[in-house]
């Protein structure tokens, strides 16, 4: 049942990227998320939304190669997703292969959320 939950989490982070739905990555992103950016920049959760929020990102590609999710006891699960992508990130074009690192929270409430992450490029 985790693995699944964490996967229909999964599903549902590329749905609201794709569609810029703010909302949708409020529900998604744990109050405390750090992300890493393929330059180095560190986000937090608001940084996260403001870029979808504003247009300073525009995906029009996040299709998955692979998805693995690793279970740490019965709260924590990392998700590494390798994935073709493809959009604009403040104006400058952007595509490639690109590999996701997502640590996944329970909360209290039973919700799973994004807790922290980081993106890189992979070379072919």
């Amino acid at each position: 049942m985790t693995r699944a939950a964490i996967k229909h989490g999964e599903q549902r982070l590329r749905g609201a990227m794709l569609a810029s739905d703010v909302d949708e990555l409020d529900a998604l992103l744990d109050d405390a998320l750090v992300f890493s950016t393929p330059d180095g920049q560190l986000l937090r959760k608001e940084d996260d939304l403001e870029v979808h929020r504003s247009g300073a990102q525009k995906l029009t590609r996040l299709d998955p190669r692979e998805l693995v999710i690793e279970l740490h006891g019965a709260d924590i699960g990392i998700a590494t997703a390798l994935v073709d992508l493809a959009g604009t990130f403040r104006d400058q074009p952007v595509a490639g292969t690109y590999r996701y690192v997502r640590t996944w929270r329970r909360d209290e409430d039973g919700a799973w959320r994004v807790i922290a992450g980081a993106v890189v490029p992979v070379s072919s």
